[in-house]
């Protein structure tokens, strides 16, 4: 479900002459704007069964596997030193991981497939579940591998004899077919998230780092409508707009620096690690209740060794002009209250750094309105929200709850 409008109610603070007519101040015009965008993250479709190899075929795995050659080092350039749900997945899982990051570090040789033994069925309900825990724990861990997260033109499959060699298995673990632009995308990305960082002070405290990616990022990305709304389809995979690579370079259509909830909550993640701040993505749902709420994505930040929570996509206030039409009334009061600093300073962090039971049912306070310079209406441009997470939700697939499920929880929000 998406769930694009929010309701901002401009609210008649005296008598207002409409057409030369008193309207009564019990009276409330409505002014519609992109406040809540929400049902807009990529659903995960989980990866294929196991397919069955021959001997044969297994032989001629492991001849592509000792002809291969790793040749330099990978354009895969996350810094980061943490990764949260890696730390957390249970033994199996973190071995397929590991297995995946290999594969990953070069997707494009075909010899680079990587092996590993279980002890588990690879044909089994059991390790399938694993797999895609571990490949779903992958992408939200790393951002710059983007091009798994969407899976337009890139995704892993494993594949076994599953034949018990005195109590294991051998899984072979390989792109599908080779990823021939990931040379061309992966110096885009690295050189976009370089230009980014280039005037962020690493030297100062991390809650000013954090401060400056967030306000930089919603200062740069445009929330992208067509693919929020479901109007942009692909035969396979996501758009890039779901990723990190859409925030930071461009859309799959080629439109620079647009995304929806999960690019911005990817894009937001990477440019932290490489900080040496951790963070981690959270998937669930949004929208004005429970009810009405959509899929979306956000993050979770460390500051001091205390977790916060963080939507940079609903902070985006400056998104919102694309919806309504110059000249109007609407727009008027919009692009006023927009350009006030000290309330647009509000508008772009009320769910910066805030709890986990904040975010999970927000309420805004009367610091959120705005009266016009006329006297005329009291704007309320922030809603009350809801942000559930996937474990405690029925949106989204079993492995990515699995996963949501171990993020902690935010205690407090920041003073």
């Amino acid at each position: 479900m998406k769930e694009k409008k929010g309701i901002a109610g401009l609210f008649l603070a005296g008598v207002l002459l409409a057409n030369g007519t008193a309207v009564s101040a019990a009276e409330v015009k409505n002014l519609e704007v992109n406040r809540m965008p929400s049902g807009d993250m990529a659903e995960y479709t989980p990866s294929k069964p196991m397919e069955l190899l021959s001997g044969q075929d297994a032989a001629e795995l492991d001849a592509i596997m000792q002809a291969y050659n790793a040749g330099g080092s990978s354009l895969n350039k996350n810094a980061s030193g943490s990764y949260y749900y890696y730390e957390n997945l249970d033994p199996v899982a973190k071995e397929i991981y590991d297995v995946m990051l290999g594969v990953a570090q070069d997707p494009v040789s075909e010899g680079n497939i990587g092996l590993m033994m279980t002890d588990i069925d690879p044909t089994g309900q059991d390790y399938y579940y694993e797999f895609n825990v571990a490949y779903r724990a992958l992408c939200f861990d790393h951002p710059e591998l983007f091009w798994l997260y969407a899976g337009q033109e890139a995704e892993m499959v494993y594949l076994s004899e599953a034949v018990n060699y005195g109590g294991f298995y051998f899984v072979y673990i390989k792109m599908a077919e080779p990823f021939t632009n990931y040379e061309t995308q992966m110096n885009a990305f690295n050189a976009a998230a370089a230009s980014f960082l280039a005037d962020i002070n690493q030297d100062a405290s991390d809650y000013e780092i954090v401060r400056q990616i967030h306000d930089k990022l919603i200062d740069l990305v445009n929330y992208n409508d067509p693919v929020g709304d479901g109007e942009v389809e692909w035969d396979r995979g996501q758009d890039l707009a779901h990723t990190a690579y859409g925030c930071l370079v461009a859309d799959s259509s080629g439109n620079p620096n647009y995304a929806v909830c999960d690019g911005y909550t990817l894009a937001m993640e990477y440019l932290l690690q490489q900080c040496g701040i951790e963070a981690a993505f959270i998937g669930g749902m949004a929208g004005s209740s429970q009810a009405d709420a959509g899929g979306h994505a956000w993050n979770i930040v460390k500051i001091e060794n205390v977790w916060y929570e963080v939507d940079a996509t609903w902070d985006d206030a400056g998104s919102q002009e694309d919806d309504l039409t110059p000249g109007t009334e609407e727009y008027q009061y919009f692009m006023e209250a927009l350009n006030d600093p000290e309330y647009r300073e509000k508008l772009d962090h009320f769910l910066f750094l805030v709890s986990t039971d904040t975010i999970t049912h927000f309420v805004p306070g009367d610091e959120y309105k705005y009266i016009t310079s006329d006297g005329m209406y009291e704007i309320q441009m922030v809603q009350e929200s809801v942000h559930i997470r996937l474990n405690n939700s029925e949106w989204g697939s079993d492995c990515d709850s699995a996963i949501i499920a171990l993020a902690p929880n935010a205690m407090q929000s920041y003073r």
